[in-house]
């Protein structure tokens, strides 16, 4: 995505280094790791290649991934490319260490299809193939072999016999196949890779090699277990992919990793250029159209006249939409009309129901595009966070149509004595409100929708007054797809509306999204009104915390600090606000956070190469300028990005950290991109976990620790709804992680969890005597 960038600032270092090489005429190889940076590392070598400053020198080279499906065209590639610039290149075939993580990462990110082979004999025929090429393709590519699998060795050998060819090698790491190269006879003809660095940071490197031997289909693994035939281990794999030609059984392609219950939201690769352009022309499209007529819809009827202003917060001079709030008739003819059809929405049962919710599940993700432009304008969301949203809204629905179906489904015969009939059912409790924040305003707006009319309630749903505008796509889009218009009503406005809503005696429960003084509001409110007693679902912020050890990976901490702390501009209730630092790392982490902020591009959200957006509104960001100018009143260490003329263009405000002495000087959430730090012995974590915990709040935690124990003990010790060790600590993905606090976090159940549908309903036992009928057959008939 910034690929202009590594043009500009990574190149001429690599250039410079190629150059160095050249002139001790030694050999330089780029290195192969994710997929989605191949098209990167080939236009960086494309570029070394055609560089006159190093002509002549043959030591240039690649490495090429065999697990890759790409790894034979690459290999093609790299033949023309040495042809059309007459420079040999060196090319060191792999089959590929990060198999896992390639799978992990087409899964999590919703993708058609995998970038690498399921099986490892699809990546031995591969490695095959593209070893064969490399031998065909001429003196111009010096092939580079790099493997401890026997048969692997002797088809090389073979391919290169046949093709009369002696110019190759091949390569081993450092420990490993010794014994398979003093076997082959080949102990003075390999290249043996190995290792440099401090114990601390070879570590990762070395467990990963053990890993990787340990598995049961390594190579070396067999090869030192004496239980295992010479047979066995030098397999054929071509016989081995001829049995089984097929992916992987027991790794489904991403769209089916949930099985047969639902499919997986379908996610966008923004590091391939047709889908940045399909995207940026979406939003061109949405600002050509000009400002979106927005309203309440009350039983499918849109009300825009008389529409205020909405700005983008990223350009306050542009007018993205104008929008009408509800009126008291509105809010009374919602409620009539939502309280009149609920018996009848109840009455369809929860399988027609989840064939709704699956039909606004597929109408989102056709109409992807224009969401994702409207998220980026109105909510001033990066391009990452709009498809991640859309993915979440679109996984709401599908998991919740699961649920009504298999859990609202009718009469569930329970036990009992002979001569009656005994049976459980969970239906609707009325109309539902739902109340949802602007800083997730189509997923969470749809999650409490979908969570809601999922269990027989019909719904008025009131956005946050920021963003209606997705709201009122939404619901269109909704109601389109097939959901009665009786069903969901949309109230727009601000608190106000909202607490005409929650108030009314007529309201049969509260599904709210966000600030913990609000939901404090609405407890209240619920329990003054008229009528009955209904339930709240709240769900606030927190004073989210992540803890580290000197175990810790000081690079893979300050990746997923940045994530936890700066992505969607802080904007999220999961977003890390303390980081807490061992006091031996603490100063090379916080400079290291500090470089990355640095790089971080801070601009328009609708640009696919920003990773920091705006704040919401103008409120939003005095709130952050406040607390930050407090902060550093107080004397506290603190640091903050420049922006620039940003500030004046929009509410942009710059990403800042703020270290301070122990946890006294702050006790609430403050929303947005300010990192809290605070030095500490993780001798001590009972008594900071302890302190932290005394706060009230309980939703997310992290803790980076290569101990087990260490996590286990944060863990215990600190009050939190989610926690997550060695990784960011946001991004909850719907029925794999249940998101939701306690405490001034929130009241539960956990959204996109198997219990949050039961708090939307309520229960009827029905107990029929049989016996007066005639009697029991079931016990006539035995």
């Amino acid at each position: 995505v910034q690929g202009d960038r590594i043009h500009r600032e990574l190149y001429p270092m690599v250039a410079e280094l190629a150059k160095m090489a050249a002139k001790q005429n030694i050999n330089f190889t780029l290195d192969a790791e994710e997929a989605d940076r191949l098209a990167l590392s080939l236009q960086l070598l494309e570029k070394l290649a055609r560089d006159p400053a190093t002509a002549g020198w043959t030591g240039l080279g690649l490495a090429v991934q065999a697990y890759q499906k790409r790894g034979e065209a690459v290999v093609g590639w790299l033949g023309d490319m040495a042809r059309e610039t007459n420079r040999r290149l060196m090319v060191r075939l792999v089959k590929g260490a990060y198999w896992d993580s390639e799978v992990k990462r087409a899964q999590v990110d919703g993708q058609p299809d995998y970038p690498v082979f399921t099986t490892k004999q699809a990546t031995d025929v591969s490695y095959l193939t593209c070893a064969e090429a490399l031998i065909e393709t001429g003196p111009l590519i010096y092939p580079q072999f790099a493997t401890h699998n026997a048969h692997s060795l002797a088809a090389i050998d073979l391919m290169a016999k046949r093709a009369g060819r002696t110019d190759y090698e091949f390569q081993r790491l450092h420990g490993m196949g010794v014994a398979l190269y003093k076997a082959a006879g080949r102990e003075r003809a390999v290249r043996i890779y190995a290792p440099v660095g401090a114990h601390q940071d070879l570590l990762p490197y070395l467990v990963r090699r053990l890993l990787e031997n340990g598995a049961n289909t390594s190579f070396v693994h067999s090869f030192l277990d004496e239980d295992v035939p010479a047979e066995r281990i030098a397999t054929d794999p071509y016989t081995l992919l001829a049995a089984a030609p097929s992916r992987h059984p027991r790794i489904p392609p991403p769209p089916a990793l949930y099985g047969a219950s639902r499919v997986n939201s379908r996610g966008l690769d923004f590091s391939q250029r047709e889908v940045r352009e399909r995207i940026t022309g979406a939003i061109a499209e949405l600002d050509k159209a000009g400002p979106m007529a927005a309203g309440s819809i009350i039983a499918g009827k849109a009300q825009t006249a008389k529409g205020e202003d909405v700005r983008a917060p990223a350009d306050a001079a542009r007018v993205i939409g104008r929008v009408a709030s509800a009126t008291d008739a509105d809010i009374e003819a919602a409620y009539a009309s939502a309280l009149e059809y609920q018996p009848h929405w109840n009455a369809i049962g929860g399988a027609k129901r989840a064939d709704i919710l699956e039909a606004m599940a597929n109408a989102m993700e056709q109409d992807t595009d224009r969401l994702i432009a409207i998220l980026a304008r109105e909510g001033g969301k990066t391009l990452d966070d709009c498809i991640a949203e859309v993915r979440e809204a679109v996984d709401f629905c599908r998991y919740y149509a699961v649920e009504a179906e298999t859990k609202f489904k009718g009469l569930e015969t329970l036990p009992g004595p002979a001569g009656e009939t005994n049976g459980l059912e969970m239906m609707g409790r009325g109309v539902f409100v739902c109340i949802s924040p602007w800083n997730f305003p189509l997923a969470i707006f749809t999650g409490q929708i979908a969570g809601a009319l999922a269990a027989g309630n019909t719904v008025l749903a009131k956005p946050a007054e920021q963003t209606p505008l997705i709201a009122f796509e939404a619901v269109k889009l909704f109601h389109a797809a097939g959901l009665p218009v009786e069903a969901l009503h949309l109230l727009t406005g601000d608190g106000k509306v909202g607490g005409k809503l929650t108030g009314d005696p007529r309201c049969g429960g509260v599904a709210f999204t966000g600030s913990t003084e609000v939901a404090r509001i609405i407890n209240r409110t619920l329990a003054a009104k008229n009528g009955p007693i209904v339930p709240l679902i709240a769900e606030t912020g927190g004073l989210n915390a992540l803890f580290c050890d000197t175990t810790a990976l000081k690079e893979q901490v300050v990746d997923d600090v940045i994530m936890s702390g700066f992505r969607s501009a802080g904007q999220r209730c999961s977003a890390l606000r303390i980081l807490f630092l061992p006091h031996e790392t603490a100063d090379d982490i916080i400079e290291m956070i500090k470089g990355a902020m640095d790089v971080m591009i801070v601009g328009d959200p609708a640009d696919p190469s920003t990773d920091v957006g705006p704040i919401i509104d103008a409120e939003a960001r005095k709130t952050l300028d406040d607390h930050f100018a407090k902060m550093s009143a107080a004397g506290f260490a603190a640091w903050q990005r420049d922006i620039g003329a940003l500030r004046e263009a929009g509410t942009f405000f710059g990403p800042a950290i703020v270290e301070l002495p122990s946890l006294s000087h702050i006790d609430k959430e403050v929303f947005g991109p300010i990192l809290h730090v605070i030095r500490y012995d993780p001798d001590d974590i009972e008594k900071i976990g302890g302190e932290l915990s005394a706060k009230g709040y309980g939703l997310t935690l992290g803790v980076h620790s290569r101990l087990e124990g260490f996590a286990e003990k944060v863990k215990a010790t600190v009050r939190a709804g989610n926690v997550y060790v060695n990784r960011s600590i946001i991004g909850a993905v719907v029925g794999v992680q249940p998101f939701g606090g306690s405490g001034l976090s929130g009241t539960g159940p956990k959204a996109g969890g198997p219990h949050y549908l039961a708090r939307f309903a309520t229960e009827r036992a029905v107990t029929v005597n049989i016996a007066a009928q005639g009697g029991d057959p079931t016990l006539l008939n035995l």
